[in-house]
């Protein structure tokens, strides 16, 4: 592809995007599905942006973007106020998690009529089973609905992330997608190995700024140790062992620990504050890209094969799977009071992590066709696989987005004052 044409499309979308995210501000409604009905016009629509340089592009946006946000994410979230919801973050980001994933997963399955337990549907499930609650937190901070409740859906969002991706990274070693020897080792390299690594990653970082001031270049030195740990775990440890960490679980424990630890030190509150600058800055960048390429990435005809049934897959997970497993979570001792369990069931909405999902793994499948197995292609050939994928998880995004922002102050208010 030519620069000249990159930075031409680049220049386009962060214009436009910002005028675009500028205008549903004013209009109080969440960038996300503006963005994408944008992505969609300029892309498949109108053919201002050539599909398949939408993809390319984003494959390269989307894993930068991941590391960028999760790294800001977490070095945003506060211990000392995490501790305080860490029993129900902890049942959402497991039980809850895993519930979410396997009841979109079996909703798929029964949607395209495979069989239940193919993996095909898990994988659409592990890829929307993360959310992102920070498209509320501009309406949690216009109300007064308690902050541990917000807090709790932030801090959900901050480490299903990862776990999302965790979880992706399985169902696609189970379709010969991704290295795998075996599936328990896989998990605990991954999730273990990523919390291993991102504390060493912490602990080097803090070490070295204390010894020396890097001044304004903290920003970006903390930004190339994230990448630096992304590839560790990503490319140069499985190539070692065989076996692959989870780069992005590794930067969300950098950025966490990275976060409660500078803290600490008075001489480092501007470290902190560029850090937290030019994370903020650099995301805001990023969503403009990653959702406006994700629309553009979606051919028309796979739009006008897959936007029912698609539409059927989003409802089937915002409705049915996220409610039934984040009540069943927090149904567990100690349980939280029914008010808020019907609170978390119906604000999760999805955002940058599985949209940045969807279309990387269906490049994957368009890629590597002849590596899945037969088992599962003679259910649905690789082209559907990754078309239905990328469609359903586009129509999860958006319709959550558009009804889970709508109704979240007028929920808080009936559920929370008396």
């Amino acid at each position: 592809m030519e620069l000249a044409i990159i930075i031409g499309y680049i220049s386009l979308l962060l214009i436009s995007g910002s005028i675009i995210a500028k205008i549903g501000e004013k209009l109080n409604i969440p960038d996300i599905p503006l963005l994408l009905i944008y992505g969609l016009i300029v892309g498949p629509f109108l053919g201002i942006i050539s599909t398949g340089y939408a993809q390319d592009i984003f494959g390269y946006v989307a894993t930068m973007g991941l590391i960028i946000i999760l790294l800001g994410g977490a070095f945003e979230m506060r211990w000392i106020v995490l501790k305080k919801v860490l029993k129900t973050v902890l049942k959402l980001d497991t039980i809850a998690l895993i519930g979410t994933l396997g009841v979109s997963g079996l909703i798929f399955n029964m949607i395209f009529k495979i069989p239940y337990f193919n993996p095909i549907g898990y994988l659409y499930g592990a890829i929307t089973c993360a959310t992102d609650p920070a498209t509320l937190m501009p309406i949690f901070s216009k109300s007064d609905i308690n902050p541990e409740v917000a807090i709790t859906l932030e801090a959900e969002s901050v480490f299903n992330d990862p776990l999302g991706i965790v979880a992706t990274t399985i169902i696609l070693a189970m379709m010969g997608l991704a290295k795998a020897v075996n599936p328990i080792l896989n998990f605990l390299s991954l999730a273990v190995g990523g919390i291993i690594l991102g504390f060493i990653g912490g602990k080097i970082f803090e070490k070295t700024i204390l010894k020396w001031d890097f001044k304004e270049y903290v920003a970006p030195l903390i930004i190339g140790m994230a990448m630096a740990l992304w590839y560790f775990g990503d490319v140069i440890f499985p190539y070692i062992a065989g076996y692959e960490i989870s780069g992005f679980m590794a930067v969300a424990i950098m950025g966490l620990y990275l976060g409660n630890t500078l803290t600490k030190y008075p001489e480092q509150s501007k470290n902190v504050e560029n850090i937290v600058g030019f994370c903020g800055d650099l995301s805001t960048l990023i969503r403009i890209l990653i959702f406006v390429f994700l629309g553009a990435s979606i051919s028309l005809s796979i739009l006008t094969n897959y936007w029912f049934v698609g539409l059927v897959c989003a409802l089937g997970s915002i409705f049915i799977a996220r409610p039934l497993g984040v009540l069943i979570a927090t149904s567990l001792p100690p349980s939280n009071p029914l008010k808020e369990r019907l609170y978390f069931a119906l604000e999760g909405p999805r955002g940058v992590v599985p949209a940045a999902l969807s279309a990387t793994v269906s490049a994957e499948i368009m890629k590597n066709p002849h590596i899945i197995p037969q088992e599962i292609l003679k259910y649905m050939p690789a082209q559907e696989i990754a078309g239905s994928i990328l469609v359903a998880t586009f129509m999860t995004i958006l319709l959550s987005v558009v009804t889970e922002a709508s109704w979240a102050e007028t929920l808080a208010k009936k559920l929370f004052k008396e």
